[in-house]
């Protein structure tokens, strides 16, 4: 014969007493936390000594200014989208809705991140520090207009050329002069040979002697020199080849073009040339002092070659 348990008393939560404060568990409830503000949750970060110290209250502010930063992206986002299908529908220039929208969205981050666009310290201003209004920039082009109908003295040196000599080592400084003084100089490529050239891979580009020459110190830089000087307007690479190509030859026995050569099983090389610019030449003249200068008698490609008849013909340069 079974006999059904009592129904036990389910037990209450215990009060909570301690001296002269006693507290139903029952009857706590969890009040809804207030949004802290921006400046209480900087206080939080702030050691006694008013410094950003204390890592816990770092981690906060950062967690708070995120989620403040991506809840009102999302809400605007929605809108603007919105706004933006209303107005390519009412016909608006599509133009005019992207500026005026770009122009939204950045003001929106600013305040979403808690930052003032006009404050003085801003991070709008940081970022847009140098940039220039268009009218500003129209206003300052017209003004140039005007003072080339006025000249008030010769312009000598172009203005760009400090900038330049700023932006160049002391070996390029050489190469620039080594240039200006003996003119074009070969450079090969080293291809892999193909019959009709279908196919043809390079294997090294550009291999020279212009740093050699020059007396530069830290010639395995020389691609990097030629580089900076080309991304200045000083120096152009061509693919026409210089008048005597003999010079060719010494570039040939090089180590560099052996080992690229010794990549491929049939391996040729194309020859190209090195040249200054005009405005390359009108620097070096305007920056260097080049009476005198022969380049270590590179200068002087006269190899005392007697020529009887009308000889070779001459080579059309298109170097400019």
């Amino acid at each position: 014969m079974t006999h059904a348990a009592p129904d036990r008393p389910q037990a209450s939560a215990p009060a909570v007493q301690n001296k002269n404060i006693v507290v139903d568990a029952d009857s706590v409830s969890t009040p809804a936390r207030k949004p802290q503000s921006s400046s209480a949750l900087t206080e939080l970060a702030k050691g006694g000594a008013g410094a950003v110290t204390d890592p816990i209250g770092l981690a906060k502010v950062a967690g708070a200014t995120l989620f403040r930063a991506m809840s009102g992206f999302a809400k605007s986002s929605i809108g603007a989208a919105t706004d933006i299908a209303r107005e390519v529908s009412a016909g608006e220039p599509i133009t005019e809705i992207v500026d005026t929208r770009v122009e939204q969205a950045r003001t929106v981050a600013w305040h979403a991140l808690g930052l003032d666009d006009n404050s003085e310290h801003g991070f709008a201003e940081r970022l847009n520090r140098g940039a220039k209004d268009n009218h500003d920039l129209r206003a300052q082009g017209n003004a140039l207009i005007e003072k080339s109908w006025f000249p008030s003295k010769s312009m000598g040196e172009h203005p760009a050329f400090s900038q330049i000599l700023r932006s160049l080592t002391p070996d390029e400084a050489r190469i620039l002069r080594f240039l200006a003084a003996c003119g074009p100089q070969p450079a090969i490529d080293v291809r892999t040979k193909t019959p009709f050239g279908v196919g043809s891979e390079r294997l090294a580009g550009g291999i020279n002697m212009i740093a050699d020459m020059a007396g530069c110190q830290w010639v395995e830089r020389d691609q990097q020199y030629l580089a900076n000087l080309n991304r200045l307007g000083m120096v152009r690479f061509s693919e026409e080849p210089v008048e005597d190509f003999r010079r060719y030859s010494l570039i040939e026995a090089q180590p560099k073009s052996s080992q690229a050569m010794a990549k491929a099983k049939k391996a040729m090389t194309v020859y190209r040339s090195i040249y200054l610019s005009l405005f390359g030449i009108q620097f070096c003249q305007e920056c260097f002092d080049l009476e005198g200068y022969d380049a270590g008698g590179w200068a002087d490609n006269d190899r005392g070659d007697v020529i009887h008849g009308k000889g070779t013909p001459a080579v059309k340069h298109k170097h400019h």
